[in-house]
């Protein structure tokens, strides 16, 4: 059930009216039971594992809090346990040949998880002891798929406060507003733009050696806004369904590709994994507190892990090790200006993503060979898209540039659309509605149904 579908439509239409007629202390069930047959329509294996991931969590974190206050209790030996038992069904999952589909949704509640662990063995947090509170925020179906990958402190603290909220509160017309508006711009992201940017993607880089030097490129800088528009995508239709659930999830992009340093990108992009790694890998290790040359060796390690995070070839682990040692040798400190800065970081960022995209190093290294010994326009037509989808696309990218260039520079277009009157904002969602509708990529051809970040 994908947010694009019709069925998820019609599953949150009922999941949220259900959710503003029941009182206070029923939304905590409905939720969860919305979450989990959201997750049950995924898969069998994803729903039986998500709940043994729950159940394994919630009963070590219960244990690791008694351990603090009864030092007889082993509570560093339950943690280390706990984390092994995370990572190694992580990685079964991701690595197995036996032909199990990887549960969906499970790379970013096991981060979830063990971020919650480690808060609970440090003390910077209260072990959760009502099931209900941390199954559902374990499963909570907006972001259950690609994250964020939340921390207690914000989306757990929330559900505790739940039966509190008044309806009204839940009701706020403004928050209605906002949520409505965040959906509406990531299905555009979506359907408009990187669905459509997925088409000549895919027919070059599943038969690069059709094309020339020129295809390659000119597909590696579109690859760079399809990942961008489908996972912000995803992100705000996520954070859009929660606003309207009365819940605010983290945000996880911040106009990455403005960054003018290599550091700098990775505080916008996928923020609440690199935040993440950050707090629970690059600082347990040392941080930049044991000297220059351990600094480095905790970035690359930092990396490298997220490489593996996101997929099983080793190309996943060179794109991690090239963005480990950039962030080592970063042009922050070069006396640059910021906007030849920000070329030299998209440049380099559009080179890994070209890395990250391939299906192999094999097929990385025959992309490289056109690029070096064929650079032309061999095949234009076989990109698979007509003069008007092009031109849909050049557009496309053109408003998300535009989008992020002004509100770096302050100017919020969210702000400023939910500040006109009830009939300009009518039209403006009106003619989004009609864009994706009438614009949208549909059909069978095109595989709509997953994101990208569905199979990480």
């Amino acid at each position: 059930m994908s947010f694009t579908s019709l069925a998820f439509l019609a599953f949150f239409l009922i999941v949220w009216l259900g959710y503003l007629i029941l009182p206070g202390r029923a939304r905590k069930g409905w939720l969860l039971a919305a979450s989990y047959l959201f997750c049950a329509s995924l898969g069998g294996t994803a729903f039986l594992v998500l709940i043994l991931s729950t159940l394994v969590t919630w009963l070590a974190g219960l244990a690791l809090e008694s351990g603090r206050e009864r030092t007889g209790l082993p509570a560093r030996g339950i943690f280390a346990a706990v984390i092994a038992f995370h990572v190694i069904a992580l990685g079964f999952f991701k690595y197995n040949s036996l032909g199990i589909l990887l549960p969906v949704g499970i790379s970013f509640y096991t981060f979830q998880a063990i971020g919650y662990l480690a808060d609970v063995h440090g003390g910077k947090a209260e072990a959760e002891r009502n099931l209900l509170n941390f199954a559902l925020f374990q499963a909570f179906f907006p972001k259950l798929i690609q994250g964020p990958i939340e921390r207690s402190k914000n989306l757990l603290a929330q559900i505790r406060k739940l039966p509190e909220r008044e309806a009204r509160e839940l009701r706020d017309l403004e928050r209605v507003r906002n949520g409505g508006l965040l959906i509406l711009w990531g299905l555009c992201e979506k359907l408009l733009i990187a669905d459509r940017i997925a088409i000549p993607v895919n027919a070059v880089y599943s038969q690069f050696g059709a094309f020339g030097g020129v295809e390659i490129v000119l597909t590696t800088v579109l690859y760079a806004f399809q990942i961008y528009c489908d996972f912000a995508g995803y992100t705000d239709i996520a954070r859009g369904t929660a606003q309207l659930l009365g819940f605010d999830l983290l945000a996880n992009f911040r106009r990455p590709y403005l960054a003018d340093s290599v550091q700098d990108f990775w505080r916008r992009w996928h923020q609440s994994l690199s935040s993440w790694l950050r707090d629970y890998l690059y600082i347990p290790l040392g941080g930049s507190r044991k000297g220059r040359l351990r600094r480095a060796v905790n970035i690359l390690l930092t990396f490298l892990v997220s490489g593996v995070w996101h997929g099983t070839g080793f190309h996943f682990l060179a794109w991690g090790g090239l963005h480990g040692l950039a962030q080592i040798f970063d042009i922050k400190n070069w006396k640059l200006p910021r906007p030849v800065k920000q070329l030299l970081v998209f440049l380099f960022v559009d080179l890994t993503w070209m890395v990250f995209r391939v299906n192999s190093l094999g097929d990385l290294k025959g992309m490289l060979l056109i690029l070096l010994t064929d650079f032309r326009l061999r095949d234009f037509a076989g990109m698979e898209l007509t003069v008007f989808e092009w031109l849909l696309v050049l557009l496309g990218i053109l408003a998300v540039v535009l989008k992020d260039v002004a509100n770096e520079r302050g100017f919020g277009f969210r702000r400023w659309i939910l500040g006109q009157n009830a009939a300009a904002r009518c039209l403006i969602y009106a003619g989004m509605i009609g864009a994706v509708v009438v614009l949208g990529v549909y059909g069978a051809a095109y595989d709509t149904s997953q994101f990208l970040y569905t199979q990480f």
